[in-house]
């Protein structure tokens, strides 16, 4: 019974931000944000893309972040509300 009761707590835990409203550039732009700052930076063979949105009086900053060589090309986009 015990171990039931874990399994359970434990995947409730774990699911919590499945169901979180995902921060994209698009969802964003959708959402009425508008794109007032665009900058790319180069470090260590990575590019990384900063996009900053603002609607009103908020802010949201989102990161692109791509890695790779000719091969093969990774690509992580995050948004974060400061």
């Amino acid at each position: 019974m015990k171990k039931l009761l874990g399994t359970i707590i434990l995947g409730l835990l774990l699911s919590g931000n499945a169901f979180a409203d995902e921060l994209t550039v698009n969802s964003l732009l959708q959402d009425g944000y508008k794109i007032i700052k665009n900058e790319t930076k180069v470090a260590d063979g990575k590019v990384i893309k900063i996009i900053t949105l603002t609607k009103g009086k908020s802010y949201v900053i989102c990161a692109t972040k791509i890695t790779g060589g000719m091969s093969s090309v990774y690509i992580r986009t995050t948004c974060e509300k400061p």
